[in-house]
């Protein structure tokens, strides 16, 4: 009798933690973009769709941390996922630093201790780095959200005086606190300053001492803490240089940025650009071609653009201006080159293209095709080629609810958002000349229906399920488990969405 007793006593407690785990407003998903984090950065920029060998990755941190993996879909989920960079730690333990540090392990730090992102540790000097100019002794830390949720909090961690952040990994016993946040409200007013990706839907801004003794190449560590019983936290590295009160010695300058020889460019040449390291082999450090236009033919136009795309964790363009590096805009022949490495050299020279001719002034015109109806759950295509310009190839933009492929190519594939109830939504493209730098714009709205044609409302991440609920999503129908089962169907998506989540078997049985 008194095993029993004890058995139905576990049972109990063991129920009772699975209700407290449910989440009970939906789940927060989200990032730091100031400073910008690595999965942010790589996210925003792209590429990673357009080649097998990572070649179309322009950013050589990103391109780098890619190729940890062997195929392009592996690539792209560490940057897709760019919002779940996260890890559970039930409470009261992501309030512990002990067990956080046993649960995000050293060395994987930057991926949340998840294996598939692990390009986000890989140890680079390539990593894009942020300038962090301290005012007042504090600099602003900005997490963006795609549903930005309260109560939560942050921890700021810095890298220690003296830790070269591009020739070891990351491990807590390199970091130190130096802030703690507590978030109760999420801005929308994005004013001058919008998210540095599309569809963050809110963010938190604050300020964040800076040690005064600190400066040069750094690692901003965030933990963005959800309060509540699962613990979802979500974990960035911002990769920074803290600029002190003068140019740091560090810095050597290799001579005016601008040759010029390159008075003599012309529309359709091209820019080629390099900064050679200080081996016997003088290999490239930076490899630079920019294609010139009617549009960008001013010096002004096209300096900016090329200084634009330099790594700055290796490079600077631009003139002293106090404690700065700052690009001249009227003044292209001001500006000069300045590297982290002593003995590095430059090359700038023209490429010569045919004469393109007259450019066409006209904009563009954008134009959508694709599904008008769609199910939750299904694949689509939205297709641009019908867009026309007078100049040329067209660069695209898409955005779009649910694109799951490359948003940059004439056509972008994804799947329909899951929905209770038949929701319009709104696909958008852009589309660019190249040549003359003007813009068209189109849209077209898209129906969403509940899965199964409506037979059963779809699955909605967070909602209170009862055993024998039945859902749809990707176009099948589950039914929730009964107890002591029942609770995890209200739990996160990742894990238990039906069908999709990786221990969906736990909560869901598929109905046939």
């Amino acid at each position: 009798m008194k095993n029993l007793q004890r058995h139905r006593g576990d049972l109990i407690k063991w129920a009772l933690a699975v209700a407290f785990l449910l989440p009970a407003l939906g789940w927060t998903h989200g990032a730091v973009d100031t400073p910008i984090a690595r999965q942010v950065k790589c996210q925003k920029d792209g590429g990673y769709w357009s080649s097998q060998d990572g070649s179309s990755i322009k950013d050589k941190g990103c391109r780098g941390a890619a190729l940890v993996f062997e195929t392009p879909d592996k690539w792209a989920y560490q940057f897709q996922q760019w919002n779940e960079v996260a890890h559970l730690i039930k409470a009261p333990g992501y309030n512990d630093p002990e067990t956080v540090k046993r649960e995000v392990p050293d060395g994987k730090l930057c991926s949340a201790g998840d294996d598939k992102k692990d390009g986000l540790n890989r140890v680079s000097a390539d990593w894009y780095r942020t300038d962090v100019i301290p005012e007042n002794g504090k600099m602003d830390v900005r997490i963006i959200g795609t549903a930005p949720h309260v109560p939560s909090f942050a921890k700021v961690f810095l890298t220690k005086p003296g830790f070269d952040p591009t020739t070891a990994p990351l491990t807590w016993d390199k970091l130190t606190l130096i802030h703690t946040e507590q978030l109760t409200v999420a801005r929308q007013d994005w004013g001058s300053s919008p998210p540095a990706i599309s569809g963050a839907s809110g963010y938190f801004q604050f300020e964040v001492p800076v040690p005064s003794e600190q400066s040069g190449k750094a690692t901003l560590f965030v933990q963005w803490q959800r309060i509540d019983p699962a613990g979802e936290g979500f974990y960035n590295c911002s990769d920074i240089n803290i600029v002190g009160a003068s140019i740091p010695e560090e810095w050597y300058e290799l001579g005016q940025f601008i040759d010029p020889v390159m008075g003599d460019l012309k529309a359709g040449d091209k820019v080629h650009f390099r900064i050679l390291d200080n081996s016997p082999q003088a290999k490239e450090v930076i490899d630079l071609t920019l294609p010139i236009t009617a549009s960008n033919l001013d010096a002004n136009i096209w300096g900016k653009q090329l200084s634009d795309r330099i790594n700055p964790a290796v490079a600077k363009v631009g003139e002293k201006n106090g404690g700065r590096i700052e690009f001249n805009l009227t003044r292209p022949g001001a500006n000069a080159v300045y590297t982290l490495e002593k003995g590095y050299s430059q090359a700038m020279a023209i490429v010569r293209g045919e004469d393109p001719g007259p450019v066409d002034p006209a904009p563009p015109v954008a134009r959508i095709s694709g599904p008008a109806t769609l199910k939750s759950g299904q694949a689509f295509t939205f297709s641009g080629v019908s867009s026309s310009g007078s100049n040329g190839p067209l660069e695209y933009e898409w955005a779009v609810p649910g694109m799951r492929q490359p948003k940059n190519e004439p056509t972008v594939s994804g799947n329909a958002e899951s929905v209770s109830q038949t929701t319009t939504f709104t696909a958008r493209l852009s589309v660019t000349d190249q040549q003359n730098g003007k813009t068209g714009e189109a849209t077209f709205d898209f129906t969403v229906t509940p899965g199964s044609g409506g037979d059963y409302p779809a699955y909605v991440e967070g909602t209170d399920y009862k055993a024998g609920d039945i859902v749809t999503n990707e176009g099948k129908n589950f039914k929730c488990k009964p107890h002591p089962y029942t609770g995890w169907c209200a739990g996160p998506a990742r894990a238990y969405a039906p069908g999709t989540g990786s221990d969906w078997t736990q909560a869901w049985d598929l109905v046939q």
